[in-house]
């Protein structure tokens, strides 16, 4: 393995602190960056790990949450929508093949299929990864002591259909979930 192509690699990933998020702190003060959003969401599938069938490879799960956000540093961070589905996902491959190649050979391999399992979210190590993911935000925004603000206005409707694929196979943390979008509806938060 190549120590210069690993530590080049480690440097243009330090530029992940610069990408900030459309999601605001907890405490509402400044929106995250991608970063610290790759840290928690990795700290938050460690707590949770009870959550996910036993068999779990943790380890794995850890390493895709770690990466799969780097692509944001060329690629920025996006709310995907049906209307631009298409469009990020080419946007991220490019991303993902110009990032990774900054490794050597057999790294930049191992890192862009983990990568690949992350978006495909088939693998049970994928499909956790991907439900922490997706709850993480709703932690953030809606939350104990959250702000609430989102970036855009949505409904609880909205976000159910678009988390449920995600978070629906692991009960505990779907209820949890949809007991968050129902406190933020109580609190005019979101629309119904």
């Amino acid at each position: 393995m190549s120590l210069n192509e690993q530590i080049a690699f480690l440097l243009h990933a330090d530029k992940l602190k610069n990408v900030v998020r459309k999601n605001k702190l907890v405490s509402g003060e400044r929106n995250e960056n991608s970063a610290e959003h790759s840290w928690h969401v990795s700290l938050q599938a460690v707590v949770l790990a009870g959550h996910a069938p036993e068999n779990l490879k943790l380890d794995t799960v850890l390493k895709m949450l770690t990466i799969h956000d780097i692509i944001e540093i060329q690629a920025g961070d996006h709310w995907v929508t049906e209307e631009n589905e298409t469009d990020v996902a080419t946007l991220e491959a490019a991303a993902a093949e110009e990032t990774f190649s900054l490794l050597p050979d057999n790294q930049a391999a191992e890192f862009k299929a983990l990568w690949a399992e992350f978006e495909a979210g088939d693998s049970p190590e994928a499909k956790f990864a991907n439900a922490m993911d997706a709850l993480h935000p709703m932690l953030q925004v809606f939350g104990p002591n959250a702000s609430g603000f989102c970036h855009q206005p949505l409904s609880a409707d909205f976000l159910r259909r678009k988390k449920a694929p995600r978070l629906a196979p692991y009960p505990d943390l779907w209820a949890y979930a949809q007991s968050l979008l129902d406190a933020a509806v109580r609190n005019g938060y979101l629309m119904p």
